[in-house]
């Protein structure tokens, strides 16, 4: 009896933890909580992290500028300057050092005022667009929008950058096969919820995926194009609010926020 007791215990328990799994990522993104109109000089957003509880960071892929934006109003804070202007997709936070993408697969490290590049040695014209801090596992997750093989434009590829060595790892991270359904699925952005699960972003077809912790698909879902003009930046708070900014595109720059239901 005490053995059965033991094992529909945990099995309650197991059951209540994949709900709880489940529903820390569920959002409303035909309905925004908010909605910022940005400062022209981010019609070119690109990349967006959860700096503190209030502020964002941010770049545009035109000019090596760290942009600080506020949480509450949208509003710039204040900007620095890390490089030369450039074709900048993403940007990430941790232990004080920023990391900035550029398209080509560079790594840009930013502190103290000073910047060190680290660059993607692979071969072909590969164009990168997404960025996120994996601190689980020391690494950072670098989103490939175009593989420079042209015989490899069947799946999706997410790169490792190990921020102990300071370099990629030889091999993809997670390599996913596009369906019928995410078929011309081509990454724009990418974070990870504080539950584990990975959000990656699509402009282009306009959808949101999500992946398990491990790279397996959970769901995709299709965003509206009016609220999602050219959705490029995400990221998350602690507490788990989504922010999604757009560049410019035909309308002016836009600030996303989406709490859990």
């Amino acid at each position: 009896m005490k053995l059965y007791k033991v094992i529909s215990i945990n099995i309650v328990l197991s059951f209540a933890l994949i709900a709880c799994y489940a529903q820390n990522s569920v959002y409303n993104l035909n309905k925004p909580d908010q909605v910022f109109t940005l400062d022209s000089e981010l019609n070119e957003i690109s990349g967006l992290h959860s700096k503190s509880e209030s502020e964002l960071i941010a770049v545009q892929d035109e000019e090596g500028i760290i942009y600080y934006i506020n949480k509450v109003d949208g509003e710039i804070l204040k900007t620095e300057k890390f490089g030369k202007n450039g074709d900048y997709e993403g940007i990430t936070l941790c232990k004080q050092k920023i990391y900035v993408l550029e398209s080509n697969g560079n790594i840009h490290i930013y502190k103290n005022n000073k910047s060190t590049s680290y660059h993607f040695k692979k071969e072909g014209k590969f164009d990168f667009e997404g960025l996120c801090h994996d601190s689980k596992n020391n690494q950072l997750l670098v989103a490939c929008k175009t593989h420079g093989n042209k015989d490899k434009k069947d799946h999706i590829y997410i790169y490792g950058f190990d921020i102990s060595e300071n370099k990629y790892h030889k091999s993809p991270i997670f390599k996913i096969k596009k369906e019928k359904s995410y078929k011309k699925f081509w990454p724009s952005g990418i974070a990870i919820h504080p539950n584990g699960e990975i959000f990656v972003l699509s402009s282009r077809s306009k959808m949101l995926m999500i992946l398990s912790p491990k790279g397996d698909v959970i769901k995709t879902q299709n965003l509206a194009p009016s609220l999602f003009h050219q959705p490029e930046g995400i990221a998350f708070s602690n507490n788990s609010d989504l922010y999604i900014s757009n560049e410019k595109r035909k309308t002016k720059p836009t600030l996303l926020k989406f709490k859990v239901e």
